[in-house]
């Protein structure tokens, strides 16, 4: 009999993985966990990093320093971080990370890696073209059709790079749970939303 139940109690836990939970609109209002923070934190400067170190690599960097200020590097880098806290939190509110299986979280990750992608890319065209368009420095034809292939590229990207982010992500949260032991009925990580 108790096994049964056991059997009913997984069932239930697995149905609830796969489906957004009633409460989402609840779930929305409530603040980052620490987990969400400490993994996009980590996400999002590791993928700075990568890109830094790839531009230093190929010999561009010191052109890209040249055209930004230390405000649109700081303004990039938070828009950025924003968009990976909003990716995480999207994906750790459908998904438990430590006890869902590795294929729906990684669609997950792809999923929003691919969202972030594309707003990443609409915002930075939104500063970059808003003042060239003004000045009719370039026609509304070709923002378009900018924005039509930039899309799929970046949304290919993002797609790319969430899947990356949600593999560490399960590799790092595996880690941190195996290194540090729960304290009596203090948990380390997360607990698993229903």
């Amino acid at each position: 009999m108790g096994e049964n139940q056991r059997e009913r109690e997984d069932m239930a836990e697995r149905a609830s993985e796969t489906k957004p939970a009633p409460d989402a609109i609840q779930r929305s209002t409530r603040p980052v966990s620490l987990v969400t923070w400490a993994l996009a934190t980590f996400d999002t400067v590791l993928f700075v990093l990568l890109g830094v170190l790839a531009a230093h690599a190929s010999g561009s960097l010191a052109d890209l320093l040249a055209g930004l200020n230390t405000l649109v590097g700081v303004a990039v880098f938070c828009y950025l971080w924003a968009l990976f806290v909003l990716a995480v939190r999207w994906v750790h509110s459908r998904v438990a990370l430590g006890d869902v299986p590795l294929q729906t979280l990684v669609l997950h990750g792809v999923a929003a890696g691919s969202v972030a992608g594309v707003a990443f890319l609409l915002g930075l065209l939104a500063v970059a073209l808003v003042p060239t368009i003004q000045s009719g420095g370039v026609s509304l034809q070709t923002v378009v059709l900018v924005l039509l292939i930039g899309a799929g590229v970046a949304a290919i990207v993002g797609g790319v790079v969430g899947l990356l982010a949600s593999l560490l992500d399960i590799a790092v949260y595996g880690l941190a749970g195996y290194l540090l032991p729960e304290a009596g009925s203090e948990r380390v990580t997360e607990p698993r939303r229903r």
